[in-house]
This record gives C-alpha cells, sequence and structure tokens, in this order.
C-alpha cells in the first residue's frame, strides 16, 4: 500500500503533535515542515523530513497527498486557498477563520473544488467522548435534555499570546462550542454570556475575561452550559454531564494514576492530568488518523466548514453577549 505524503505548516506546539504522530504511522510520510519563525529541528532532518522557512516551497512539492495546517489563525484562509492548487486534502487546525465571511468564503471554495477539509476539533476523537456519542445515539438514555460542559485550564497562557489569541471564546470556548454540537446533533440558537477576571489582571487590560459561565439554548430546545477557567490550581478539569429523560451520562477527569487511597481521614486521590498534551493524547492520534483514512478514500465523520461556522459565530456572539449583557441569537 501506497504511503501517504503529508505537509505540515507551522512547528509550533500543536504542529509538533500531529508532526510526532505523522512519524509514528508506517503507512504516512512526512515529507516537509514549514515554518518561518522556528529553527530548524535536527532530529527530523535526521529522519529525512525536508523544513523550509518559504510557503512556496510546500507549493512546489509534487507529491503531497495532504497538509496540516497548524499557523496562526490569520494565516489559515489565505493558506487554504492557495493549498487548494496543490491538494484536495487539508487539514486545519481551529478556528477555520477569524470572521464568518472568511469561513463562508472557505465554505464555497470547498464545495467549488470538491476539497477534504477537516478542521481540528480534536475532543470528538477522544475514547470517552466517543463513547458517550455512541450511548446517545443509542438511545441509552433517551430524549437529551441538558448538558454541562466543564473546560478549565491549569494555568493561564502568556499575556502575549492572550493578546493575539481572539478572547477566550474563539481560544478556548470553541472547542466546548463543537462538542456542544457535536454530543447534541443541534447547533446553538441563543446563548446568555456571564464572566469575569479572577485570575490576572492584565487578562482584563487585554480586554479578555478569565472565567466564564455560557448558557445555551439549542434548536432542537436541548439546554446546554459551559463553564471556562483559565486557572484550576488543581489540574487540567475536562468533565461533560447529559442528562435525559432516561438517565445521565458522565465522563470525568483523566487523572495522574488511578490509585485512590482510603484512611480514616477520608479517601485521596491523584490530581487530573497536567495539559491538553496529556490528556487528549489519544484523541490527536485518532484524528490524524481519521484524515489519513479519508485520503484513502474511506468515508470518515469530521468537523468542517459548517462545524467552523458554528463555533466561530458562537464564540463571536459569546463575546457580545459578555460586552452587552444581554442573550444573544447566534
Amino acid at each position: 500500500m501506497k504511503k501517504i505524503n503529508l505537509a505540515i505548516l507551522g512547528l509550533g506546539r500543536i504542529g509538533k503533535i500531529h508532526a510526532e504522530n505523522i512519524i509514528s504511522l508506517n503507512e504516512c510520510n512526512l515529507k516537509i515542515i514549514i515554518d518561518p519563525i522556528s529553527d530548524f529541528d535536527n532530529n527530523f532532518t535526521e529522519l529525512g523530513v525536508k523544513q523550509s522557512k518559504h510557503f512556496d516551497d510546500l507549493l512546489n512539492e509534487s507529491d503531497i497527498d495532504g497538509v496540516i495546517i497548524c499557523s496562526p489563525s490569520k494565516y489559515h484562509v489565505s493558506q487554504i486557498k492557495s493549498l487548494s492548487e496543490l491538494t484536495k486534502n487539508i487539514f486545519c487546525e481551529k478556528p477555520l477563520g477569524l470572521s464568518i465571511e472568511e469561513i463562508l468564503d472557505v465554505r464555497s471554495l470547498v464545495a467549488k473544488k470538491n476539497l477534504n477539509l477537516h478542521i481540528g476539533f480534536n475532543r470528538r476523537y477522544d475514547p470517552d467522548f466517543s463513547e458517550l456519542k455512541r450511548c446517545i445515539l443509542n438511545d441509552e438514555i433517551g430524549d437529551l435534555h441538558m448538558i454541562k460542559i466543564t473546560s478549565r485550564d491549569p494555568a493561564p497562557p502568556p499575556i502575549n499570546y492572550i493578546k493575539k489569541s481572539g478572547g477566550i471564546f474563539l481560544d478556548m470556548t470553541i472547542h466546548d462550542f463543537d462538542m456542544v454540537k457535536y454530543l447534541s446533533g443541534s447547533e446553538i440558537s441563543e446563548l446568555y454570556v456571564k464572566g469575569g477576571c479572577f485570575v490576572d489582571p492584565e487578562i482584563e487590560k487585554a480586554k479578555d475575561v478569565d472565567t466564564a459561565i455560557i448558557n445555551m439554548s439549542l434548536k432542537n430546545g436541548v439546554l446546554a452550559t459551559i463553564n471556562n477557567s483559565r486557572k484550576a490550581v488543581y489540574g487540567y478539569d475536562q468533565r461533560i454531564e447529559v442528562l435525559g429523560s432516561k438517565g445521565v451520562l458522565k465522563v470525568e477527569n483523566k487523572h495522574l494514576n488511578k490509585v485512590v487511597k482510603g484512611t480514616g481521614e477520608g479517601f485521596i486521590s491523584s490530581n487530573p492530568q497536567n495539559f491538553f498534551i496529556d490528556r487528549y493524547e489519544q484523541s490527536y492520534k485518532k484524528e490524524l488518523m481519521n484524515f489519513v483514512q479519508s485520503i484513502r478514500g474511506d468515508l470518515v465523520d469530521h468537523a468542517d466548514a459548517d462545524d467552523g461556522l458554528h463555533a466561530l459565530k458562537a464564540g463571536l456572539d459569546a463575546n457580545n453577549s459578555l460586552l452587552n449583557n444581554t442573550p444573544f441569537l447566534v
């Protein structure tokens, strides 16, 4: 079977995760990495991976089967347009674009050129969340009533990152907006946001919040709520609860270890895993394999341009709701 030749745009934290996962797959070759800022990595050079600082060097490659975009968000749309001349198989990390108009433009391009465009909402591929989705589809808890998502980081990113991130709703909550749609099978119709700065006054100076609660109504009538924090001192807090007419489904945190110690003073367990790289290690691998399978022609379930549009609209309207202290229609 012919190996799939892949390229990566952007070798930041996410780009390195994808690069390592590609290299670990026997059926894939990582042909080239493009990053205008990072120094060349000797480990990749020793493995025969080309490295360049120039985007045009990728466009000049003749045997690329798919490209994974991990560049800064502001470049995503223009790079997708250019890459559509090279390959129809494009994986783009979230967000797909920074404006509704941009994403609508990409959606039209996908239809025109029959692009196989995947959006990097990796949490869909987490084994526990996938099983939760299967239980919902299997009617194991009946009609859905409510979805509750807790998503809290162990510590905020550097303030320079926050200033360029698009704000908490486009950087952090956007994953949760996608999970609401993924689990419910429905888009958000209305949301109302409350938020504040409790962690770092520099975040408030950057006109952002570090803590937020988002209450939502969905088009299918289900209610949903998301609570976010940039700082949970006990670890990376990732939990989901889905309430239905016949019962409840829960996904609890993954802990550093599974040992629970019980003494006369009570029970003690370890903290949740440290951060997303640990917690979602398997989801990144499954997400990549899903993309590779689609390149081979298999029909796979994945986040597409419509999902990217829905999540972005929710993020933009969440910010408007916060600023105006009023519910917003998505």
